[in-house]
């Protein structure tokens, strides 16, 4: 079952996509991330979610462990100050275009 973990947190988004890019940069195929999508509040500016995907729920948890994810959420914690996550499970999804 797809798994989709949502970071929600403050910060600029200049230094979430800086954030994002670095930890591409740094993990390569080391990590089991599909997809990153960075969204910011229209209403509420510097309100940031960053919605990441993976395969399964088992894949999310090898990714967690990973030396560098877990580097990379200590600068988050340290650049963004507390980061709320959300961990959902996908039911389903619908294409509509």
């Amino acid at each position: 079952m797809k798994f989709v973990q949502i970071m929600e947190f403050t910060g600029s988004t200049e230094e979430a996509l800086d954030s994002i890019n670095n930890y591409i940069a740094i993990a390569g195929a080391e990590t089991t991330v599909e997809k990153a999508t960075i969204c910011e509040d229209r209403d509420n500016p510097g309100h940031l979610l960053q919605i990441i995907e993976f395969d399964s729920y088992e894949n999310a948890m090898i990714n967690n462990d990973l030396e560098v994810t877990k580097r990379a959420s200590e600068e988050d914690t340290s650049n963004f100050g507390e980061v709320q996550f959300k961990n959902l499970n996908v039911v389903q999804t619908f294409d509509l275009q």
